[in-house]
């Protein structure tokens, strides 16, 4: 939400509020604007409680149970996916570590998941390659490393060079290869599988039912001004408005800090800001401008604490606030003031937060509008000047296949939908059906869609034009192959013969975060 400065009252200001604590009852959480939060400094928000820095390209130390030589992180029909000093695991470790020359938490979970991962992976195929009576002989072995240029030496394998390397450094040639190469025959095998005419025939089919619609949005936008007025008078503190400067930092220690710097005059909050602050505001000295409760709320890791801020005195500092992703000072530049309810911005205000956060508010509103607009659409003989007469905006889509499935092969309402509404129902196979089987020229019944109700007029119906067939048969079979190695991993990796104990094990025997931490 931009700045409100335009309604900051003068200090006189009647409208100049107490925050009481039955307001905040009525407080609702909401997400973060990006604004005024930290930057994400981790992937995984577990790993955001950590302070251990890792040192990658050696072997581990590991935490309470670094006695033993070996850590099982799980295992995968019955076998175990452990890291050992030389095994598989651990070169994927060495070769991921040597990768990601990151340090941190954040890095050292990647590492770690990648080699995992991996292992998973090789594990599944050996397996599926020696149930399939797959084996590598001496011949195929020796060609594959000669093949590998491992040993060239202008381009060409050379005995000298061959002689010259170490038996460690050979045999961990031999291995890798005597490893990979069973998993590739496997892959070899799964990618060489031919499609089936009859199935590019139904791909193609399904884009011959290409639909262009045009379609009308009822969203909160249109609920009544009087109703949302009444809707934001009875929820006050939710619409009180605040004018702050903030200062986001990473972690409270730093926090605490600053804020003692400002406090000891050595510094000023917009320098602080300047320096330290980790949000978009920092560039301005922290001037964040006016905000509702309900948006700032969003920023506290206790909800309820967004009372304390409103108590504090103008021109004072606020204490430390934990926010999700790190911690929080506030400066009130204005006392907080209740928003103008008669001013249009603050009711399209009140009518978004409605829409997004109290949608049965307005449900059984807007799906008798667009009823309404429906009986009227379907008489009309422009859409268009029939949704502007009715005061709502239109949205026009190209033609576009039904994908219901969403199948890579064929486009898809992400691409062709600009507003999103047909998008938010693309999967849906009973709304799908009304926009398809609809005649075209005809207005369809009304269709939920992203908390408001879209009226869709089907304007047109086209076969998928000759060029997108001819290559669509063109890169078929690729895609096909491609899909099928997709569908092979993801079956490793959703498997019931997986037993992924990744993350605790990582947790103690990595990180040195036991359960009783």
């Amino acid at each position: 939400m931009p700045s409100k400065d335009s309604k900051t009252p003068g200090k006189d200001d009647a409208n100049v509020v107490k925050f009481n604590a039955k307001d905040e009852k009525q407080a609702v959480k909401v997400k973060n604007r990006p604004g005024i939060t930290v930057s994400k400094i981790v992937t995984y928000v577990i790993l955001a409680l950590l302070a251990i820095v890792m040192v990658f390209g050696v072997f581990p130390s590991f935490g309470s149970r670094g006695s033993s030589s070996n850590i099982e992180f799980g295992s995968y029909d019955g076998t175990p996916i452990e890291f050992s000093y030389g095994n598989y695991f651990y070169r994927q470790y060495q070769r991921q570590a040597q990768q990601n020359k990151a340090t941190g938490d954040t890095a050292a979970y990647q590492i770690w998941r990648g080699a995992f991962e991996s292992t998973v992976f090789q594990t599944a195929m050996s397996k599926k390659a020696g149930d399939a009576g797959i084996r590598v002989v001496g011949e195929t072995l020796n060609k594959a490393i000669i093949d590998s240029g491992v040993y060239n030496k202008d381009g060409k394998f050379d005995i000298a060079t061959y002689e010259k390397a170490s038996m460690e450094s050979k045999n961990q040639v031999k291995v890798q290869y005597e490893e990979s190469l069973p998993v590739q025959m496997v892959m070899d095998d799964v990618t060489s599988v031919l499609s089936a005419p009859a199935e590019l025939d139904y791909i193609v089919q399904m884009g011959d039912t290409a639909r262009s619609f045009e379609y009308a949005i009822f969203d909160s936008s249109v609920y009544p001004d009087d109703l949302a007025r009444q809707y934001a008078q009875a929820n006050m503190a939710l619409f009180t408005l605040i004018d702050v400067s903030v200062i986001s930092l990473a972690d409270e220690a730093t926090a605490q800090s600053v804020r003692a710097s400002i406090e000891s005059g050595s510094t000023t909050f917009e320098d602080a800001a300047k320096a330290n602050s980790r949000d978009s505001f920092a560039a301005e000295g922290g001037r964040a401008g006016t905000w509702y409760l309900y948006e700032l709320q969003g920023n506290f890791s206790v909800p309820e604490e967004v009372n304390i801020l409103y108590s504090t005195a103008v021109g004072q500092i606020s204490q430390v606030f934990a926010a999700p992703n790190g911690y929080v000072l506030y400066r009130v530049e204005q006392a907080p003031f209740l928003a103008d309810f008669e001013d249009a911005e603050v009711l399209a205000d009140v009518k978004a937060y409605i829409g997004t956060r109290d949608a049965q508010v307005v449900t059984a509103y807007l799906e008798g509008k667009a009823q309404e607009f429906a009986v009227i659409a379907a008489l009309a003989m422009d859409f268009a000047a029939a949704a502007e007469e009715a005061g709502v905006q239109t949205v026009s889509v190209e033609a576009t296949p039904v994908n219901v499935g969403g199948s890579n092969y064929l486009a898809g309402f992400a691409y062709t939908d600009m507003g999103g509404y047909l998008n938010a129902v693309a999967n849906d196979t009973e709304a799908m059906k009304t926009l398809y089987t609809t005649p075209v020229g005809e207005v369809a019944a009304p269709l939920a869609a992203n908390n408001a109700f879209i009226v869709a007029k089907v304007t047109g119906e086209s076969a998928m034009d000759t060029d997108m067939s001819d290559y669509l048969k063109l890169v078929y079979p690729y895609m096909a192959q491609s899909q099928s190695q997709q569908d092979l991993i993801q079956s490793i990796f959703t498997s019931e013969k997986l037993k992924d104990n990744f993350l605790i094990t990582f947790m103690e025997n990595i990180m040195g975060v036991g359960a009783s931490n």
